[in-house]
């Protein structure tokens, strides 16, 4: 019964979609760090294999443990040294992330406030 609790409706999806923007954060992180880095490439997450993960999870499919970087769609132009990291872009691609996770977070925080209510016996209005 808690296995079907937990692995069907949306907790899956949003379990994904945690797990995609924590890991994206990292990627992204690094990005900003190694701004001056010669011959540093810039990476991302594909958008595509965070929409498929999100499809499989709705479909009643476990989450994906985790996703894998690759080089960036959008990355900067290539500059002298080789590293094409455009800090700007970096940094709105971050706080773009930085909602996705607070919603999937918020989200997730009301799902287990509404099965506590649900456990305890008392419904809020």
């Amino acid at each position: 019964m808690l296995e079907r609790l937990f692995r069907s409706g949306s907790l899956p999806a949003l379990e994904t979609m945690l797990t995609y923007a924590s890991a994206r954060q990292r990627v992204l992180a690094a990005n900003v760090a190694n701004v001056d880095t010669l011959g540093y490439r810039t990476q991302d997450l594909p958008e595509d294999d965070f929409r498929r993960a999100l499809q499989r999870a709705f479909g009643g499919e476990a989450p994906p443990a985790g996703f894998n970087p690759g080089a960036s769609a959008d990355a900067g132009p290539l500059k002298a040294g080789g590293n094409n990291v455009d800090l700007e872009l970096e940094m709105a691609k971050m706080a773009r992330n930085t909602l996705l996770h607070g919603t999937a977070a918020a989200l997730v925080a009301q799902q287990f406030a509404l099965l506590r209510e649900a456990v305890s016996g008392h419904v809020s209005a």
